[in-house]
């Protein structure tokens, strides 16, 4: 009985998988070998494969440092309100190019 199948449609950088599809290319894979290789661990494993994840204590200590360097920075600040728009504006960017083309 054949497999009950379904398209999947992704965004990626042109670049990344220009250089992924070489790379897995090496190995005798394509794209589409790897995302289902991805997928099925996730789905058995119930999560992200040892290796493509960090343990809590290294996020932990990667995030203390990006704090601490933004407290440190002499760069000069932006004032809230601009800061808000900014993240506003990139927030309506990114949800526009997600959005399905009429």
């Amino acid at each position: 009985m054949p497999a009950n199948t379904t398209m999947l449609h992704i965004r990626i950088d042109e670049d990344i998988k220009t250089r992924a599809a070489a790379a897995l290319e090496g190995v005798g894979l394509s794209l589409s070998d790897a995302v289902r290789i991805l997928l099925t661990r996730v789905a058995k494993e119930g999560g992200l494969p040892p290796g493509l994840t960090v343990t809590e204590e290294t996020y932990d200590n990667w995030f203390r440092r990006k704090v601490q360097e933004a407290l440190d920075s002499t760069e000069p600040t932006i004032p809230h309100e601009q800061a808000m728009r900014e993240i506003d504006e990139l927030i309506r960017n990114r949800v526009r190019d997600r959005s399905p083309l009429e």
